[in-house]
């Protein structure tokens, strides 16, 4: 369930990127991507460490949140993952027209 968006995404880029190269060439098309692509900064922003039962719900102050979610290791491991599959993705579908 986690990564069937980019199943979906691939099948509705197939088509949707020969009509952006046609409508705004490849600088707009890209930028258009890019947009698209953008709004997924607000879903990264979710992925945060669960709280485990026992430990005190206020965080320490000692480091800011994004610091300790980059020490995280499940967290880490995830963003990595995502990286690797996203480097090769979607490079038929932005250079295969």
């Amino acid at each position: 369930l986690v990564v069937s968006g980019a199943s979906v995404s691939g099948l509705a880029l197939g088509p949707l990127v020969p009509l952006l190269l046609d409508a705004y060439g490849w600088r707009g098309a890209l930028l258009l991507l890019a947009a698209i692509s953008f709004n997924l900064v607000a879903a990264g922003a979710l992925l945060r460490p669960l709280p485990v039962p026992g430990e005190s719900p206020v965080p320490p102050r000692d480091r800011p949140e994004p610091v300790r979610l980059l020490r995280h290791g499940p967290f880490l491991r995830y963003a990595l993952a995502f990286v690797l599959v996203d480097a090769g993705y979607y490079v038929p579908f932005v250079h295969g027209a």
